[in-house]
């Protein structure tokens, strides 16, 4: 019998500062923090998943490569357009890796420590 996978349920990115960090993804991203130590703090993500920042990262001032940060994320949005603009109003930049390919449009930007991350939307 095959293993069914139900999706992703925990994300954890390792960052340098992290009292910059939990500034930046609870007032600048909107995530609702639901605990924190000296060394990670974790968000509710929704959808019953979570985010955790970790300490002992390395930041960087330009988007990281493959080299600084080996995956990436995307988190789902009903609006792409929409959440980025108020994303943008917030001061968040992002990178020039927009796209679409069938059903998904995406759009990348970076954490204040050069993480990339993506927002997308997925249409029926």
């Amino acid at each position: 019998m095959g293993i069914k996978y139900k999706g992703f349920v925990w994300l954890g990115i390792y960052v340098e500062d992290i009292e910059t960090a939990i500034e930046f993804y609870s007032n600048t991203l909107g995530f609702t923090m639901l605990g924190r130590k000296e060394h990670y703090a974790h968000f509710d993500a929704g959808n019953g998943s979570l985010l955790e920042l970790f300490t002992e990262g390395k930041a960087s001032t330009t988007p990281k490569g493959t080299e600084k940060q080996s995956t990436m994320t995307a988190l789902l949005v009903d609006n792409l357009e929409e959440t980025k603009a108020i994303l943008k109003s917030r001061g968040v930049r992002f990178t020039d890796n927009e796209g679409v390919f069938e059903n998904q449009r995406w759009a990348t930007f970076v954490d204040l420590e050069g993480n990339r991350i993506e927002i997308k939307q997925i249409t029926k």
